[in-house]
């Protein structure tokens, strides 16, 4: 029995040791990543534009909102509120200040006892001249007081409507100017409010080179930083230059295109010469393989196809298509880890 038992040990640690090896695989296969197939890959697209794409000049501008402007005092006095905060969205008509208006408030109750005064007075003299008991006279000095008291009311009482400096537009509340206790003059500023909705990109272009702009000529925006490619038109070019000689371009931007984008961003435009014909094009970076073969991967009915295509003119940023996509098709730029030819696809 005593030679029995030191096997019966040595069978029991051998088996708690296969078991544990055992426990421990099982372990690391499941902390193992395994890719599923069936789930979507996130991958960020583009779409085919139709441009003229061509070498030209590239011009750097500002991006400004289209409506946008400081809001300034029409009366004098003391701020005694600020309602709003800098970020804030406000609608039109919203009150971003109050001045303290007592004063004025004081001068329009006694301009509108003036005017009670006078009215009681032409009702009176009006009997007094249809019986010859006083002259005309008076009472048309009467009523000539009345018509200058009714003008001075009406002064005052707009005037104490303008103690609140109400929002001009819709947007966002840019800088603040004011605080409680600041005391205001007629057209100081109060503050600045820019509605990003609608957005421009605003360059300065030599008055020789000012022929490769025309209005409503179509261009392709480049946003500084984000990589961001926008549809642009131009909505006006410059009759009257600066003091370098340089006349402002302005470009309205596609709102749909616009997000993230916000006034006082750094954009760049390349003009397009006059006879530049339109083509297919796609950004550089959805080209997958090499430059003989190139392809790229089209997202159609939620999964990624992979598509030979026939590249022609290019640059850094673009690359002309000659064959193979259409115009308004979506192509993959971003997230080609884990992408293969038919893998579903969630963009962005």
């Amino acid at each position: 029995m005593k030679r029995i038992i030191p096997w019966i040990v040595i069978v029991a640690l051998l088996a708690l040791t296969v078991w544990k090896l055992a426990s421990n695989k099982r372990t690391q296969e499941e902390q193992v990543y395994r890719f599923d197939r069936n789930a979507p890959v996130h991958v960020v697209v583009d779409t085919v534009r139709s441009i003229a794409l061509s070498e030209g000049v590239r011009y750097s501008g500002t991006i400004e909102a289209v409506s946008e402007g400081k809001v300034m005092a029409e009366v004098p006095g003391r701020v005694v509120a600020v309602p709003v905060q800098e970020g804030q969205w406000v609608e039109k008509g919203m009150v971003i200040a109050r001045l303290d208006g007592d004063l004025l408030r004081r001068q329009l109750n006694a301009a509108q006892v003036q005017v009670d005064g006078l009215e009681k007075d032409r009702k009176r003299y009006t009997v007094l001249a249809a019986e010859d008991a006083v002259q005309g006279v008076q009472l048309e000095k009467t009523e000539l007081a009345l018509q200058a008291a009714r003008i001075q009311l009406g002064t005052l009482q707009e005037q104490v409507q303008r103690t609140e400096i109400p929002a001009p537009i819709s947007g966002f509340i840019a800088q603040l100017f004011v605080d409680v206790g600041t005391v205001l003059n007629p057209s100081m500023p109060v503050a600045m409010i820019s509605d990003d909705r609608a957005l421009e990109l605003v360059i300065a272009v030599p008055g020789a080179e000012l022929g490769r702009f025309r209005k409503d000529q179509r261009v392709d925006v480049l946003a500084s930083g984000s990589g961001t490619r926008i549809n642009g038109v131009v909505a006006s070019v410059g009759s009257r230059g600066d003091m370098s000689h340089n006349f402002p371009v302005r470009i309205a931007l596609n709102g749909t295109d616009t997000k993230g984008l916000k006034p006082g961003m750094a954009a760049t435009v390349r003009s397009v010469p006059m006879d530049a014909v339109a083509s297919p094009v796609i950004p550089a970076s959805a080209i997958i393989g090499s430059t003989l073969e190139p392809e790229v991967y089209v997202v159609r009915n939620g999964r990624a196809v992979r598509e030979r295509i026939t590249t022609g003119a290019g640059n850094a940023e673009q690359v002309a298509v000659v064959h193979g996509l259409a115009v308004g098709d979506l192509v993959v730029i971003s997230g080609f880890i884990n992408l293969s030819d038919g893998v579903p696809v969630k963009t962005k």
